[in-house]
């Protein structure tokens, strides 16, 4: 698939679509946070920080990346909810340079 026929793809009504559908079915919580606190309850490991908790899911992620896999692009089998951190770590992106930052109060000019 192209840039431009991926663009298409998450535009369409049937991804909208199944994306709530998606996240629905995961109830809107993260899989990777439930994996990670189910392992760690298992080996009985003690969880700090952001860690401890089931984030909530504003993502779908394709498990198989659309471009190389396009007819899996809507099989519930390849999908997955996560949090927008846990979706920038699949992806090998640094979640702190995405962090949300307050907006600067400027000087008043009269």
């Amino acid at each position: 698939m192209t840039d431009k026929e991926v663009k298409a793809f998450y535009n369409s009504g049937a991804w909208k679509h199944k994306r709530i559908e998606i996240l629905e079915r995961d109830c809107y919580e993260c899989q990777d946070c439930r994996k990670r606190m189910e392992n760690a309850a298992k080996e009985g490991e003690i969880l700090t920080g952001w860690e401890r908790k089931i984030w909530p899911a504003e993502a779908v992620h394709h498990m198989k990346e659309l471009k190389e896999h396009p007819e899996l692009g809507l099989d519930d089998d390849n999908l997955i909810s996560l949090c927008a951190r846990c979706h920038n770590l699949r992806h090998g992106r640094n979640p702190k340079k995405f962090v949300k930052r307050k907006k600067r109060l400027t000087e008043e000019k009269w």
